[in-house]
């Protein structure tokens, strides 16, 4: 089931960013869906998958390549959101059993204020331009006018389908832990999954460091709920193996297309 929710992952991450880059190109699900998993084989080459954001751009081998990068940012910031969102609510509902030391008033405030900052960021990116004007790299009309017209409405559905993205690796989570014998009894126990995609999220890594990261961090999460300290590890690594791995290497199949690798 988990192996299937892979596809249904990643299909929502396709159909996102299609949406969000439909006014400067208009691409086919399915090849969305490939320039995504190659868009993974390249990002796991960078810190914390960064490249996957112009690598998709290159892969689309159009003139617009600024304004994709653009869009995919839009589109992978909204992703961010989510985590934080729903991270932020996990840790208020969770913080008891980390024994943080802080007030409990304090830290729900502090939470709080940062997820609204987070979300008026979010949805005041057109202010950005400015900064945008400053930056000789970023200094184009195009651009510019593109960041313009990212609406509230674009923002909104965005956020919804990363909502929704969201919701199926947290059931794939679920049902890996599950599978390993770790058993969330309790549902503030299954608000420690948002707490530790937030965790491992905030977290810079890069290739296979990211395998230890997440290990570590489940551990550190989950081992609050259960002290089966090896499966936990085991769960964090083969989730990783079917949301990471297998579709960087599916993406291997689209390489050879993307420009800033061929022979000139």
């Amino acid at each position: 089931m988990t192996l299937i929710l892979l596809f249904v992952n990643w299909g929502i991450e396709a159909l996102k960013w299609r949406f969000a880059i439909q006014d400067i190109h208009n691409v086919s699900f399915i090849k969305a869906l490939r320039l995504t998993f190659t868009g993974i084989t390249i990002g796991l080459l960078t810190p914390n998958r960064i490249g996957e954001i112009p690598a998709r751009a290159a892969l689309l081998k159009i003139h617009s390549f600024k304004e994709v990068i653009l869009k995919t940012i839009a589109s992978s910031f909204s992703q961010v959101v989510i985590t934080f969102l729903m991270g932020g609510v996990g840790l208020m509902l969770t913080q008891e059993y980390f024994h943080l030391g802080l007030d409990f008033l304090f830290l729900n405030m502090l939470v709080l204020i940062g997820l609204v900052i987070l979300l008026l960021l979010y949805f005041n990116m057109k202010k950005l331009a400015p900064l945008f004007k400053k930056i000789k790299v970023l200094k184009n009309e195009k651009l510019i006018k593109a960041l313009m017209e990212i609406s509230f409405k674009e923002l909104f559905i965005l956020l919804m389908y990363s909502l929704l993205r969201y919701f199926v690796f947290f059931i794939q989570y679920w049902l890996v832990l599950k599978a390993f014998g770790i058993e969330l009894g309790t549902v503030m126990e299954l608000f420690l999954i948002p707490v530790c995609f937030l965790v491992a999220s905030s977290i810079p890594t890069i290739l296979i460091s990211e395998i230890g990261v997440r290990g570590s961090v489940a551990l550190f999460v989950f081992g609050i709920a259960s002290d089966l300290d090896i499966q936990i590890i085991l769960a964090s690594i083969v989730l990783w193996l079917i949301n990471v791995a297998i579709p960087a290497i599916l993406g291997l199949y689209d390489l050879k297309e993307l420009k800033l690798l061929r022979d000139k």
